[in-house]
């Protein structure tokens, strides 16, 4: 493997499979080029002949050739033309469907037919958050997703309530799914090399979600005191309800609102979002 540097634009090049390919800055790519590495993500993400998969990314076809020999049928999302004509001379006559598509916009419905899919991806950093929250909203579609992406969003998807890294993307995704960090993944395994670490992450969907009376209320409440994070409840709740609602909430709720919201786990953020919903329906 080479990796070469492109002194006439501030993209550069890589040399893989004997092909010397342009890496565009504005996808963020960062091609992993371990074999052992695609080999564990495969083997984690318990890939049988009867699954559909779903590949995100694939670049230059390293977790592809593994997935394809485990699963039915592979559906791999490739936004880069060069990519995604390299592919598609590489994995002629096979169980691949290739998409030369960006995963953000596609319709997941089109791709799927009935049975629910495994996602199995290495994405580019800066989609991670978008295709996460895409998920969600689709989140019947899947029954397992495995990733590599930041080492230190791993971390924070993964965070319990009072750590400094739980949030918003913390809570709406333990909400629905159990979370593991599988193992880390160093900088050398990639060309380009990244200046962080990566990590493999899981996620599996929860069969004990609480009941939510109203799930746009929910999202609308974390975006709103997390957008305050340092403020107490009491004060960031202000901004959110009517002064009437307000007012009833703290005569009704047994919740200590001096508390911030890193505090509150995500039964409590269903609670109080209950609350609310009750409270604006009475009013």
């Amino acid at each position: 493997m080479i990796y070469l540097s492109n002194f006439h634009s501030c993209e550069t090049s890589v040399v893989i499979n004997n092909r010397l390919i342009l890496k565009k800055k504005s996808l963020g790519q960062n091609f992993l080029i371990d074999d052992n590495i695609a080999r564990k993500i495969v083997r984690i993400a318990d890939i049988n002949q009867g699954d559909i998969v779903w590949e995100i990314g694939p670049g230059s076809g390293v977790l592809t050739k593994f997935l394809i020999e485990k699963c039915r049928k592979l559906y791999a999302f490739e936004i880069d033309n060069e990519w995604f004509g390299y592919l598609q001379s590489l994995f002629e006559q096979t169980n691949l469907t290739l998409i030369n598509a960006d995963i953000l916009q596609v319709d997941f419905a089109k791709y799927f037919d009935g049975k629910k899919v495994k996602i199995v991806a290495n994405l580019p950093y800066q989609i991670t958050s978008p295709l996460l929250f895409k998920i969600l909203d689709n989140r019947d579609l899947f029954s397992s997703i495995t990733l590599m992406i930041q080492d230190e969003v791993a971390d924070r998807i993964c965070a319990p309530s009072g750590n400094k890294e739980y949030g918003k993307l913390s809570i709406k995704l333990q909400l629905y799914y159990t979370i593991k960090k599988k193992f880390s993944v160093p900088p050398h395994v990639f060309r380009p090399q990244p200046k962080v670490r990566s990590a493999v992450v899981q996620l599996f969907p929860k069969q004990d979600v609480p009941e939510i009376l109203n799930h746009k209320q929910l999202w609308d409440l974390i975006d709103e005191v997390f957008n305050h994070r340092r403020k107490m409840l009491r004060v960031s709740l202000k901004l959110f309800l009517a002064k009437n609602e307000y007012e009833q909430l703290l005569d009704t709720s047994a919740m200590d609102f001096t508390r911030r919201p890193e505090a509150l786990s995500i039964q409590e953020f269903v609670e109080l979002s209950n609350t609310i919903e009750t409270i604006k329906k009475g009013a």
